[in-house]
């Protein structure tokens, strides 16, 4: 196998993160699939967008899409027919042969995209397998030769979900030797702030005025709770808050626009609870904006304290202990909540440690 071109992994790369977040690992496997010829398999929950950022890379990277990349959704209905291009009902009527159009299928492009591959009857899946290992449709007297060179399957069951759907899907799980669970490792209120960073441009409307940090605040509870919720729902529940605030005429979106959440697929579990849930995440958002603040102070301060050091100034230092030491006061009345605790005693003690050494210096820098 070729080693990844750095230029392709940078330019799937590029393209990915310009709308999408925690991407890196899927513009890897995509690059090491494009490169080298091999299939893979993208699994994992459904709302995870893997759909979209194929779409976006396969745009980005083949340039004649739409010639060259076929598209098929696999399901229940899925036949053979399908899956070959279609039947030939002229043979079929004249000749009372079955053939198939495998012009008009995937085997004739140089790329594929399987939705919900394993969705399909065992019967397609075990057809599929025999082509995908020799290379070539064989049915009856009809032959064709498979150009694909790299198949990209989706699919939100786990590798070992399908095989235990029968031998036919688990053979054909190893024909995609690259695969890659979609899914965040994390589901924390940061997480969902960079997804509404990320596509509250695009989406327009209201500003967030603020509320962005405690809609990830009120989402990521859910995850705390067993019910992680899908990047889809959150942009959702985005939507549906933007769009609670035009019914309003406002131009920014308010704590009042977050009760319509409980009308978001998925955010039900919210309806009775909302309402203290609002007011104990903002209660978060604003204690994490408090300690922020705090540690950007605290930051200034020990600036002022390396000038001083540098000028080798008693008064300069002095002036800064007395600063470390009123902060330290101010952190220790910081009003924070209870996962804040551990930030506000570091705060508490950083700044009493570097007013004890500004101390020290002045009295170092000063003739007796």
């Amino acid at each position: 196998m070729r080693p990844v071109q750095e230029s392709l992994y940078s330019r799937i790369l590029s393209r990915l993160e310009r709308d999408f977040i925690k991407s890196q690992d899927l513009a890897r496997v995509l690059a090491l699939a494009l490169q080298s010829g091999k299939n893979v398999l993208l699994w994992g929950p459904g709302g995870h967008g893997k759909s979209e950022m194929v779409e976006a890379v396969m745009a980005e990277v083949v340039e004649d899409f739409l010639n060259e990349v076929h598209v098929l959704s696999f399901g229940e209905g899925m036949d053979e027919a399908t899956l070959w291009g279609g039947l030939d009902f002229r043979a079929l009527e004249e000749e009372k042969v079955l053939r198939y159009h495998p012009e008009s299928s995937f085997l004739a492009k140089e790329y594929a995209v399987f939705e919900e591959l394993f969705d399909a009857p065992a019967s397609v899946l075990l057809a599929l397998k025999d082509t995908l290992t020799s290379g070539w449709l064989r049915k009856g007297a009809q032959r064709f030769k498979k150009s694909t060179r790299t198949i990209v399957a989706l699919t939100n069951k786990d590798p070992s979900e399908i095989k235990d759907l029968g031998p036919a899907a688990s053979a054909l799980v190893e024909r995609f030797p690259l695969q890659l669970k979609v899914d965040w490792s994390s589901y924390e209120s940061t997480d969902y702030v960079e997804l509404f960073e990320k596509v509250e441009p695009r989406l327009g409307g209201p500003s967030l005025n603020g509320m962005g940090r405690i809609l990830a605040e009120l989402i990521s509870k859910m995850a705390e709770q067993g019910d992680a919720i899908s990047p889809r729902t959150a942009i959702h529940a985005l939507g549906a808050v933007k769009a609670a605030a035009e019914l309003r005429d406002s131009q920014q979106v308010e704590k009042v626009d977050l009760l319509d959440l409980r009308f978001v697929d998925g955010l039900e579990g919210l309806a009775d609870s909302l309402k203290e849930e609002l007011d104990k995440a903002a209660e978060r958002a604003a204690a994490e904006s408090r300690v922020v603040a705090a540690e950007r102070k605290l930051a200034a301060l020990l600036e002022e304290l390396k000038d001083a050091e540098r000028a080798k100034s008693p008064l300069r230092l002095l002036k800064v202990a007395r600063h470390l030491q009123s902060f330290g006061d101010e952190a220790s009345r910081l009003k924070v909540t209870d996962g804040l605790s551990r930030r506000r005693k570091q705060l508490r003690d950083s700044a009493a440690a570097k007013a004890v050494e500004a101390q020290r210096m002045a009295l170092e820098n000063t003739r007796v």
